[in-house]
């Protein structure tokens, strides 16, 4: 190879391939990956409710939230949100799928509201529909952002919602 490297396979029919690759290259430490701060430029600690039925995004946006310092408390379908035990915790703001399987993100808003949850809610789709903002406003969510998300995206959405908010 160009670089003085090799390039290796390990194979046996029907069990599988290993290939590996040797690079000559200087050893390096890796760089660390600075916080996201938000869009005032403060680092914020919240509490965060994540309600996603789909373990990768929920693993993706939940990694972008405590890229810039949050707690993210995850729940994989709606009806964990309305238990007796989820009620009880403290979170600063709720970021909702609106395809959640059995309850979906409009009628789990619309619950939660019911039951008191004064937080602000934040819609998180993947919808592409014209009237999915509209109809989650209705459904008393205050914020909407489309998927996929960014950190930033995410950081702006929460300091719109949550201007003024005190680190929890």
């Amino acid at each position: 190879m160009a670089m003085g490297g090799q390039i290796g396979v390990d194979s046996t029919p029907g069990q599988g391939t290993a290939f590996t690759v040797q690079l000559p290259l200087p050893a390096t430490t890796p760089a660390a990956i600075p916080a996201v701060r938000s869009t005032t430029g403060r680092l914020r600690h919240l509490d965060l409710l994540l309600v996603e039925d789909d373990p990768t995004v929920a693993e993706v946006i939940a990694s972008l939230l405590r890229a810039q310092g949050h707690r993210v408390a995850h729940a994989p379908h709606a009806s964990w949100p309305r238990s007796p035990t989820s009620r009880s915790l403290a979170s600063t703001l709720a970021l909702l799928d609106l395809d959640l399987p059995g309850m979906d993100g409009m009628a789990l808003a619309r619950q939660l509201r019911l039951q008191g949850f004064a937080p602000p809610l934040l819609a998180v789709t993947a919808r592409a529909d014209a009237d999915a903002e509209q109809q989650a406003r209705a459904a008393g969510f205050d914020g909407f952002l489309r998927k996929p998300v960014t950190g930033e995206m995410l950081a702006a959405a929460i300091d719109l919602l949550l201007p003024e908010a005190v680190e929890a």
